[in-house]
């Protein structure tokens, strides 16, 4: 009796271990899924913020600059992702460019989508191919424009803009110069270019490290020959630390600064196109790059037209990109 009693307690105790552990292999499954679900929500969220660009520019007959590139209309970007517009547009047709390119580009899924109030889903177009390029057609009026690159599916809200304060840049400088010339280690091959970034959106100033020789210098406002910043007056003397005047040339004007050194020496380079000034420092600042690395939290990659690319080296194809981490400023090479 006492045996039977023995194996029906001990058949109670297995029968409840068993559900107890059937139900811990339930909930671990279930927060396993959920675990995997999070984890993928969260790559998907990164991948988007890691490809966002920097800046997004209103283009078309519709605004002040009309189809000209070199005009457009650039958007505050208000963080990595989020772009802000207020301002008057005119009867016409509208879309948004990342860069002074026609591609890529964003518009409505359909050419010829009115520009109405609400949130519209954008497409974004990689190529020009034929009757691809979507515009928006624009009554005239005063709008606010709200642009989100941080969803999976881009987004545009569209909001009455009277009685607001006009929201734009009036002014437009670089993402990126870039230093080249027989002073530098680029020498002038434009494919060697050095980068130096913005400190700030649209700040006009430019900070990096570079190692300077004996030799002409000059600073490419884009990654091909054309419009730079360079001196005042053709050959003016660089001679180590100090301040020097700088303007905007092109090749009609092409003033290089002549810089002349006793020994190859590694400087800290400020280029203010705002005051129109180029320093040179042994010794960073406190507004230098040291100020600017504390603010990266993540490693960010450029292309050399500017654009932003994954945060993952591996994920690059061939080409040579610009990489902005808390290590600084520096030129990558994937072959």
């Amino acid at each position: 009796m006492h045996v039977l009693r023995l194996r029906a307690k001990c058949s109670t105790f297995a029968a409840q271990k068993l559900k107890k552990l059937s139900i811990n292999l339930l909930n671990f499954t279930i927060m396993k899924k959920i675990s995997s679900l999070i984890l993928t929500i969260v790559l998907s969220l990164s991948a988007a913020f890691a490809q966002t660009p920097g800046r997004v520019y209103l283009i078309g007959d519709a605004t002040a600059g009309g189809w000209s590139l070199d005009d457009a209309t650039l958007m505050v970007t208000e963080s990595a992702g989020i772009y802000e517009w207020v301002g008057d547009l005119s009867d016409g047709e509208l879309k948004f460019v990342i860069q002074h390119s026609w591609m890529p580009s964003y518009g409505p899924s359909t050419n010829g989508d009115a520009l109405t109030l609400g949130t519209i889903n954008l497409t974004k177009r990689e190529q020009e191919l034929p009757d691809n390029d979507n515009k928006f057609i624009v009554t005239a009026g005063r709008y606010s424009l709200h642009i989100d690159l941080t969803t999976a599916t881009p987004q545009l809200t569209v909001e009455d803009g009277t009685g607001k304060e006009d929201k734009g840049v009036a002014v437009v400088y670089p993402e990126i110069i870039y230093a080249v010339g027989t002073a530098t280690a680029a020498g002038w091959t434009i494919e060697n270019v050095i980068p130096l970034s913005e400190t700030a959106f649209n700040s006009g100033i430019f900070k990096a490290q570079l190692s300077l020789k004996t030799g002409e210098l000059k600073f490419l406002k884009q990654p091909d020959w054309g419009a730079a910043y360079g001196a005042t007056v053709a050959n003016a003397p660089v001679q180590g630390e100090g301040e020097y005047n700088i303007a905007s040339i092109d090749d009609s004007n092409d003033l290089k600064f002549a810089v002349s050194l006793s020994n190859e020496t590694t400087y800290y380079v400020t280029v203010n196109a705002v005051t129109s000034k180029m320093t040179l420092s042994l010794h960073d600042t406190p507004t230098g790059l040291n100020s600017i690395k504390s603010n990266v939290d993540q490693t960010i990659i450029y292309d050399m037209q500017g654009r932003m690319m994954k945060a993952e080296k591996s994920e690059l194809p061939t080409g040579v990109y610009i990489m902005h981490s808390n290590a600084g400023v520096q030129k990558v090479i994937i072959r």
